[in-house]
Order: C-alpha cells, then sequence, then structure tokens
C-alpha cells in the first residue's frame, strides 16, 4: 500500500501528487515542494516490499517482525546512506537530490523530477538509431565515469530502467 494523493511530509513542506511505481526497495511518488512555488519534485519512500506495512490510517510504516526488524533498518540505513551520497554529486547526467528525512517511521528522499519516464519506458520498437543510442551510451558512461573515478563509488544496478 502506498501514500494516497493528498498526504503531506515533513509538515506539509511536500505534497504527494501520485504514486509513480514500486520496486522491492522502495515506492516512488510525484510531489509538490509547497514552499517552493508548488516545485514538482519525485520523493522516493523506503519500503521493503517483503518486510514493511503501513497503517493506512496514519500512513506509519511498520518494519515487519522482529526477527526481520534488524534487516530492514540495515536497508534503510544504507538507503539513507546512499542518498546523502547522491546528494554531494555534482554532475548534469545524475539526478539531484534535494532533501534526505525521515517520517512515518521510515526514511525519504526528494529528488528533481524527471517527466517521462525511464529509460527502458522510451526504447521504441526495433531499438533507437545508431546515433540517438550513442547519445545516451555517451551521458550514462560520463555519469558512470564521475561517480567512479572522482568520487569512488561504484553503481551497481546499471539497466534502462534506472536511467531517466
Amino acid at each position: 500500500m502506498h501514500l494516497q494523493p493528498g498526504t503531506l511530509l515533513q509538515g506539509g513542506k511536500y505534497r504527494i501528487e501520485e504514486f509513480l511505481g514500486q520496486g522491492g526497495f522502495g515506492i516512488t511518488y510525484l510531489a509538490v515542494q509547497t514552499n517552493l512555488k508548488n516545485r514538482k519534485v519525485a520523493v522516493k519512500e523506503f519500503f521493503l516490499k517483503e518486510h514493511c506495512e503501513r497503517d493506512s490510517s496514519t500512513s506509519y510504516v511498520s518494519m515487519g517482525t522482529s526477527g526481520s526488524k534488524n534487516l530492514v533498518l540495515k536497508f534503510k540505513n544504507k538507503f539513507i546512506k546512499e542518498a546523502e551520497t547522491i546528494a554531494e554529486m555534482d554532475n548534469p547526467h545524475i539526478v539531484r537530490i534535494h532533501d534526505v528525512f525521515e517520517e512515518n517511521g521510515t526514511a525519504y528522499y526528494v529528488m528533481e523530477y524527471l517527466p517521462g519516464g525511464s529509460l527502458k519506458d522510451n526504447i521504441p520498437a526495433g531499438g533507437f538509431p545508431e546515433s540517438e543510442a550513442l547519445g545516451y551510451v555517451r551521458q550514462i558512461a560520463d555519469a558512470l565515469r564521475y561517480i567512479h573515478e572522482e568520487k569512488h563509488v561504484l553503481h551497481l544496478d546499471v539497466k534502462p530502467s534506472n536511467v531517466l
């Protein structure tokens, strides 16, 4: 279960507008940052699909059984650390993270909203023309070069669904 449209986070600073998608580790929403002229942002919520549950009346996320709680907390801390690491990066091909916070018993990070979906969502039948594909490859390679060589971070999940 995901947050409903109209849900407010951080005392009303962010208002959830729409559910965008869910993976094994999190749920992504379109939201507006109300204190900045309703700027559209993407909010990613830490939510381990197999171990977390949400109270529909309070939006509070519980971390499953006591046996899985340590595992969930470990991944939540990793989620926060990843967001903090990405927030320090400055490259035109890496999404910008504006905020990281904990609320509702879980963690969130707020990033720039890039409409249009992922690369996977936009691959035409038969693939891209060579020149267009090479343009994407160059942008992805530049981002990977930056995070690997300049920031000494390894991206361990490069795939079309993770490229916006």
